[in-house]
């Protein structure tokens, strides 16, 4: 579309224009609007260049205000925009009334103005550049009815579209505050809940929902400083501290703010990952509170909610202001239904039997039948009918096939990971960070346009990486270019020195941010800005760095003491990463930290402690009992993988590696493990050639993660492929010894290097690599001692000292499992 006139008094610019242009521009870009100050130089303005700017113009926005009605600039403006309305050259005319002391019966107004358009007060700028946006929308639609159709495209789920008619017409029950859609990322659940809105006529079809994002670490305080940056409400937040205010008035807080969106005839939407449902299923107590005290006083629909967590609907039984549905992949039908709509949307003509034949390779994910589409559309139906893993691994591969191109660009990946580092972030925060460079702002085009981000907030002003996109870059921990961290240093030190001005002038992505990393840096800030999850983010990000296990503990120590204050779920998260990093250390006060947890948690923290301080048989028993606890407890079965390898327990570790890896193909520990499991098993009943093939595809998975780590766990993989597969004992040499280039000192190559030495017969080559274990191993309280002990023993054996080996080999150091296996090869070296 062409431009947007934005007619109004300058009485109203700072009050009211200013923070609509704002976000009109975050959303949109500045080159779209015009707007006096921006569009008009200093003393030009006149009737040749608004005739100029208003014939440049798609939509005409009238804020009528009484100064407007009384401006003749505003005046002529009107009466031009409804003549080029008439000729053809305007598309539309939108006046909104900004002044609570006008009505609709103004005689000021024009005439056809009164009788044609449905005058209403809009006193929130927030609202009025979100009704802006839909009114641009509406006409991208009439302009490009395609356009409309691709966006609106919905097939199938009519069952469950009829379900939510039914609910939402009961008479037999309270009508629902909340509407939760659940089902795995890409499923459709935003365009089920709109589509559904917009059928019961809750929405417009060009309606935008503002948007906010929580996360598992984040929670009712959260929720209110979001909220409050719409700039929808009127409460001052400032005048609150929310770390030691009480919950119920936290509840208070919340439903007023929410009281206020319903006013605006806004409906919330939430993207959650975890926040208000669980990994356990379980809602949120403070969001129960929250809807129960909304429904004592309306009916309306005030918030929708997105989760990744399916809810159990037992628990919302007498709870009618929740309404929950799963939203499941399509059906055959209704993915046959959608390649048939979609191809014909996009001019594709397929044969009956090709779709048949694409059709059976689809897993149910709306955008995977989309992208299939788009394939066939560049390449030809022989190209996918020739590469269907292209659709079989669509979800697994979404990911990293996205990130790929830009395998050559470390620019564009240094900012994907600058970008990761945020919930969210805005336009000003991100461009004081990066500056004005023009390869940066076309890289994150570039973003937009690739699915890589997103926009949230009131209207879209915040920045957001997609949630599978902004883990899979957090794990590949791809280095920020020297500017890049450099731009955070100087932000974040400019916060902590001038933090208490301009309190409320700050947006909220900076906020949480700032605040985090300064409490990351150990910044002493005794602010009211400080919330329970800056805390709990700080210390997973210090957790995650594996090195910082104090500083976490030193968090959770001071954040604790304020524990009355907080929803029980933030006070488990915080708990949680204490005791992991008390079990790190092999601190003995993990034991009676633990104490506050329960379940299947509990268990699990006990058999993670016990790996760590080397007792195996004990940290397999508690792992055990947290899967019979919650059999699908991933965590849990991941270690469990990690202690029966330890153990040489490889029959055990297989099935447990190979479930972990088929559930996510593209973790770097799933596939090392499942590569071990399958090349230390000897009674695996497969050939060679099954495990061949195997062994291949996760050499050929590793080789596709883009980080450091990655590729040393892809050269150790390769080098025992040709040692124990192929019994190349050359080529297992030449890829250890890269790995050993790479990361000199790093006890999986030295161990890696033992194994293939070691069957090298190489004596000399094997003294050489004990003596650079030994260096690496602090006491015997490492979580490598047991390993070194072995490698110490077949050594002591290699060179004749077999009693030495066989003493070794019986320490207590070892469980009576790995005992047997090694005097077993002891005494095989006898016999050779």
């Amino acid at each position: 579309m062409k431009r947007v006139f934005l007619s109004h008094s300058s009485k109203q610019k700072e009050s009211y224009l200013r923070p609509v242009v704002k976000k009109l521009q975050a959303d949109r870009g500045k080159e779209r609007f015009v707007y006096d100050e921006e569009t008009f130089e200093e003393g030009l303005k006149n009737d040749e260049l608004i005739t100029s700017w208003l014939e440049k113009t798609d939509l005409f926005v009238l804020f009528i205000s009484d100064e407007a009605l009384e401006s003749p600039w505003v005046r002529k403006e009107i009466f031009e925009a409804k003549e080029l309305q008439k000729s053809g050259y305007l598309n539309k005319i939108y006046p909104i009334i900004i002044d609570a002391q006008i009505t609709h019966e103004d005689s000021r107004i024009p005439d056809w103005m009164r009788k044609q358009y449905n005058l209403r007060l809009v006193s929130k700028p927030s609202v009025a550049a979100r009704k802006i946006i839909s009114r641009m929308t509406e006409i991208s639609w009439e302009k490009n009815p395609k356009l409309k159709e691709i966006q609106q495209l919905f097939v199938g789920r009519n069952d469950m579209m009829q379900e939510l008619e039914i609910r939402l017409d009961s008479f037999d029950k309270s009508a629902p505050n909340t509407l939760i859609a659940t089902g795995m990322y890409s499923m459709g659940r935003r365009t089920f809940l709109k589509k559904g809105l917009t059928k019961l006529n809750f929405i417009s079809e060009s309606y935008s929902l503002p948007t906010i994002k929580l996360d598992a670490h984040q929670s009712i305080e959260d929720f209110i400083l979001l909220i409050n940056d719409f700039g929808i409400s009127s409460v001052d937040i400032s005048i609150f501290n929310l770390m030691t205010m009480k919950q119920v008035e936290k509840i208070d807080l919340a439903v007023q703010m929410l009281i206020e969106i319903n006013d605006a005839k806004d409906i919330l939407l939430i993207i959650d990952d975890g926040a208000i449902v669980s990994p356990i299923r379980e809602i949120s107590k403070w969001f129960l509170e929250v809807n129960k005290a909304i429904s004592n006083r309306s009916s309306d629909i005030y918030m929708c909610v997105v989760s990744k967590y399916r809810t159990n609907v037992k628990s919302l039984f007498d709870k009618d202001y929740i309404y929950s549905l799963h939203v499941p992949e399509l059906s055959l039908s209704e993915r046959k239904g959608l390649l048939k709509r979609y191809s014909k949307l996009i001019n594709l003509q397929l044969e009956l039997s090709d779709m048949n034949y694409i059709s059976s390779f689809f897993s149910g994910l709306p955008e995977e039948i989309v992208y299939t589409c788009d394939v066939i559309k560049e390449n030809g139906v022989g190209y996918i009918k020739g590469k269907t893993e292209l659709i079989s691994d669509y979800s697994d591969r979404k990911v990293s096939r996205v990130i790929s191109i830009y395998d050559d660009n470390e620019e564009a990946k240094s900012l994907l990971s600058l970008i990761a580092l945020f919930d969210f972030v805005s336009s000003d925060m991100l461009k004081d960070i990066i500056g004005e460079d023009v390869k940066y702002l076309a890289l994150l085009n570039d973003f937009f346009a690739q699915g890589i981000c997103d926009n949230i907030g009131s209207n879209g002003e915040y920045l957001v990486l997609n949630s599978a996109i902004k883990n899979y870059v957090s794990r590949q921990r791809i280095p920020l270019t020297k500017k890049f961290k450099k731009g955070i240093q100087n932000h974040v030190k400019d916060f902590v020195v001038n933090y208490e001005e301009n309190d409320e002038g700050r947006d909220v992505a900076d906020v949480f941010f700032s605040l985090k990393e300064s409490l990351i840096l150990g910044e002493d800030l005794n602010t009211h800005m400080l919330i329970p999850s800056h805390y709990l983010k700080s210390m997973k990000e210090l957790y995650d760095r594996r090195n910082s296990d104090l500083e976490v503990i030193k968090l959770a120590d001071a954040i604790l003491e304020q524990e009355e204050f907080m929803d029980n779920h933030i006070i488990r998260e915080i708990r949680y990463f204490l005791c992991s990093s008390l079990a790190r250390m092999k601190d003995d006060r993990f034991k009676s930290e633990v104490q506050f947890i329960s379940g299947a948690e509990h268990n699990f923290l006990f058999g993670f402690y016990y790996r760590h301080v080397g007792k195996d048989e004990e940290a397999a028993d508690r792992l055990n009992k947290a899967l019979n606890e919650r059999p699908r407890f991933s965590r849990a079965k991941r270690e469990l993988v990690t202690v029966y390898n330890s153990l040489d327990e490889y029959d055990k570790a297989y099935e447990l590696a190979r479930e972990n890896y088929e559930e996510n193909r593209s973790n770097e520990y799933h596939i090392q493990a499942y590569f071990q499991a399958l090349s230390s098993m000897r009674n695996l009943k497969m050939s060679n050639t099954e495990k061949k093939n195997i062994m291949n595809q996760l050499l050929e998975d590793m080789n596709k993660i883009e980080s450091e780590k990655a590729k040393n766990m892809y050269l150790i993989m390769y080098a025992k492929y040709y040692l124990y597969i192929e019994e190349d004992i050359e080529m297992a040499k030449k890829y250890v010894e890269e790995a050993n280039e790479d990361s000199p000192d790093n006890m999986y190559v030295l161990l890696c290097q033992f194994d293939i030495y070691e069957k090298a017969n190489d004596i000399d080559k094997l003294g050489e690599i004990i003596k650079a274990i030994e260096n690496n191993i602090k006491n015997s309280r490492s979580k490598y001692f047991r390993e070194f002990k072995k490698c110490q023993a077949l050594y002591q054996a290699k060179i004749g000292n077999i009693s030495n080996a066989r003493s070794i080999a019986k320490s207590s150091y070892l469980p009576e499992n790995s005992k047997q296996i090694l005097l077993a090869r002891i005494d095989k070296m006898v016999i050779l």
